[in-house]
């Protein structure tokens, strides 16, 4: 074993731990192999107990080598959907992705559900932290006077519910409020849970130190809950928002001076990727360039606007994170549909692509 970590490439790649049996028990990633996977085999301090328990049935290790580290990120994530390693499942979160519905009722609430179904009303999501979508309702239950009525169908009351009493409600059971009085409010938590609605992120924010400065810790943690939990669902939406776009995205990452690696994009989903080198003649550049882009995207792009499902979610946040985390070394284009079928447009953009990719490397 010590002899085959010497010989582990400092490359960016996935490894797969075995068991004395054959079966995989773990898959990672890693942007340095050498590094990473040495980690496993020397004593370290306050080592995570169930990362310990692993390392005891590990009898071998395989590896594979990546072109980058975002290659690495994706074979790591559609391995592990694969493979399903008995360690994967219990060293990290397993994402049970949930949504968010307002049902296309009169008087609706908006409730959690594990689910699309195809019985009208809006759903929002899919998400991967249940903690978070939950204070999200408790947020909405807070700050919105929505019908808070657990029986299934509406009971007038004379005299309103004591939610209404206690002023969090408008008072639906009392058969006096008008339709489109609650739906303003149910249009307003529409614009905030698709991402349109900026202002509400900074008033809470501005509540946490309001509440702070006046000493009430209490109430600044129940707002900092929600704060947490908003950005959670709205940051993950817009990563659905931007996806169902179905826009086409070219990402070049320089591998280093000599070569740089094309990545094709279709809504935060990867279609493929090819290395180039940069050290040949540009107009051989050019033609390796629209031949790539032509056949990376010309096979989906009359599809219709495509909607992440809960399998596509956890690959495409891969991609958006790694995108933004290095957007100063990693170069974005967007491919619109009419320049593909333009061959005089994409010659045009390919070249300012080309031009960039030629600055940066001087």
């Amino acid at each position: 074993m010590k002899e085959k970590l010497k010989q582990l490439p400092q490359s960016p790649g996935v490894y797969m731990m075995y068991d004395s049996l054959g079966n995989i028990i773990y898959v990672g990633k890693a942007k340095n192999l050498k590094s990473r996977v040495s980690q496993y085999f020397y004593d370290q301090k306050d080592r995570d107990p169930k990362v310990a328990d692993m390392i005891k049935h590990i009898h071998s290790f395989h590896y594979q080598i990546t072109d980058t580290e975002l290659d690495a990120f994706i074979e790591e994530c559609r391995l592990i959907k694969e493979l399903k390693p008995l360690y994967n499942s219990q060293m990290k979160n397993t994402k049970k992705y949930i949504y968010l519905r307002i049902a296309d009722e009169q008087y609706p609430q908006v409730t959690i559900t594990n689910e699309i179904l195809d019985n009208g009303g809006s759903y929002y999501g899919p998400f991967t932290s249940s903690h978070g979508v939950e204070n999200v309702i408790a947020y909405l239950n807070d700050f919105y006077p929505l019908r808070k009525c657990l029986t299934p169908k509406l009971v007038k009351r004379n005299n309103g519910c004591l939610f209404m009493q206690l002023g969090s409600c408008l008072g639906v059971c009392t058969g006096q409020v008008k339709t489109e009085e609650y739906w303003m409010h149910i249009e307003r938590i529409q614009q905030l849970l698709s991402g349109k609605d900026q202002t509400t992120i900074q008033d809470l924010a501005n509540k946490i130190d309001t509440a702070i400065e006046n000493l009430k810790f209490e109430k600044a943690s129940e707002y900092r809950e929600y704060y947490k939990g908003l950005s959670h669902v709205i940051n993950k939406q817009r990563l659905v928002n931007q996806s169902s776009k179905n826009r086409n995205i070219l990402a070049i990452e320089f591998m280093d001076r000599s070569q740089v690696k094309l990545f094709m994009i279709k809504g935060y989903l990867l279609l493929s990727g090819k290395v180039i080198s940069t050290q040949i003649d540009k107009a051989e550049m050019m033609q390796s360039f629209v031949q790539i882009i032509r056949k990376g995207y010309l096979t989906t792009e009359l599809q219709e606007d495509c909607k992440l499902t809960d399998r596509d979610i956890h690959e495409a946040q891969i991609i958006f994170s790694y995108l933004k985390k290095n957007r100063k070394r990693i170069l974005t284009f967007s491919i619109p549909v009419s320049k593909l079928k333009s061959e005089k447009a994409l010659d045009t953009t390919v070249q300012k692509i080309i031009d960039q990719i030629t600055q940066r490397i001087n």
